[in-house]
């Protein structure tokens, strides 16, 4: 049974993850505004979008998940949620594109404690068997974030301009970085101090599973923050939808889809798993394909209708794998170093996904737009769906080696 304790500790870590994603989802919801304001190319909201995010994103991870293993992970978690909810606001307050990327560049300061820490908060008060449902009731908090943000920052954007909508999205970080700044873990287990923190990552690295599953985090996460970060742009482009309308559909055809995604994913591998490690992983090779395929509906049919139902299938099926990802780099971890362990996967990600996907895509937008016009985005992000067979491929290989060692 899960205590009262425990259910609190999630709701928390669900606020959290929330506004992580809120926050970071007003940019591309009034991507279209800021191009015409700032007169930006698609490449340069790519770098906006991804690289001004994970610039210091990556470098501060590391440091703040080696902070929360040696200290208080509620209490560093509390802290870098202030600091960023800080930085979204001033995103609305800057007065030219590079005190943009500067505030935006804090924003991902902050965020980078969220995910490696909230894993660790998650695993250090849940037992195994009951992981994959607690991250995935964390990683619901992402997935409503991305719903509240698009929805959000395309209607306040539309109505009272971008900058309102950063500041309004700053605000309520601030009063849940109180609450959470009063919480107090009970670990179910003693957990000494963390060894040094090359040695730390050596130990890791020696692990073929973890190696791979960082590997993974890299390109499972260009599958997802690629299509995201344009998504409101293709609709405004592609259909001719308003701004305010393209956050509202967004918002729910990819938060909701994401957020069936991880609960029934956490769900089904922990059943899964009962039987061996190895099949969460298998059912997450298919989903990505799948996915990948919903994708290409999406970009494809006619009617934005039936488009943003397939954006929703799509952004259910890759999900799935958020969770299984998450519980087994925290499985293949020791527990005086999981924050640590998961912040090797979030650089990954923010290299990878945050960083160089959006990026991609947007320098092949404008590459492709003297031969595709105002579809030439369209066709960067048929293109880009290419990563999701390299994802799957990397999901089967785990799988494959986590059979291998059940039965050795």
């Amino acid at each position: 049974m899960i205590s009262t304790r425990q259910r609190w500790l999630l709701v928390l870590l669900a606020g959290v993850s929330f506004m992580n994603y809120m926050d970071r989802m007003i940019l591309p919801a009034v991507a279209e505004s800021l191009k015409r304001e700032f007169a930006l190319s698609d490449t340069a909201i790519g770098l906006l979008n991804g690289f001004a995010f994970m610039a210091l994103y990556g470098a501060s991870s590391l440091p703040l998940s080696r902070l929360a293993d040696r200290t208080s992970r509620s209490l560093v978690l509390a802290g870098a949620l202030a600091f960023w909810s800080l930085a979204t606001i001033a995103c609305g307050l800057v007065r030219n594109v590079w005190q943009l990327f500067i505030a935006r560049a804090c924003v991902g300061i902050g965020e980078s404690a969220c995910q490696p820490v909230g894993y660790a908060l998650a695993s250090e008060q849940f037992p195994p068997e009951k992981r994959h449902s607690a991250i995935g009731w964390f990683l619901l908090g992402n997935n409503l974030g991305i719903t509240a943000g698009f929805a959000l920052g395309g209607w306040l954007g539309a109505t009272y301009g971008w900058r309102t909508a950063f500041i309004v999205a700053g605000i309520p970080g601030l009063f849940l970085a109180v609450a959470l700044a009063s919480y107090r873990t009970q670990l179910v287990t003693p957990v000494s101090a963390p060894p040094p923190f090359l040695a730390t990552v050596r130990s890791l690295w020696k692990n073929s599973i973890y190696r791979l599953l960082v590997w993974l985090s890299a390109v499972f996460s260009m599958t997802i923050f690629g299509p995201i970060a344009f998504l409101p742009a293709f609709f405004v482009r592609s259909h001719g939808m308003p701004m305010s309308a393209v956050g509202l559909y967004s918002g729910l055809a990819i938060g909701l889809g994401m957020a069936v995604g991880v609960l029934s994913g956490g769900a089904i591998a922990d059943r899964l798993a009962r039987s061996g490690a190895e099949h969460p992983q298998r059912l997450c090779a298919v989903a990505i394909v799948l996915s990948g395929l919903a994708f290409l509906a999406a970009f494809t049919l006619a009617d934005p209708r039936l488009a943003f139902a397939a954006v929703f299938i799509a952004a259910a099926l890759g999900s799935i794998a958020s969770p299984v990802i998450s519980t087994a780099i925290q499985n293949e971890s020791p527990d005086d170093s999981r924050a640590t362990a998961a912040s090797l996967g979030t650089l990954a990600v923010s290299i990878a996904g945050i960083g160089l996907a959006p990026l991609l895509i947007g320098m092949m937008s404008d590459a492709f737009a003297p031969s595709y016009g105002v579809h030439s985005l369209r066709m960067a992000l048929i293109v880009a769906l290419g990563f999701t067979i390299g994802a799957a491929a990397l999901h089967w290989r785990i799988g494959t080696l986590l059979a291998a060692r059940r039965v050795a």
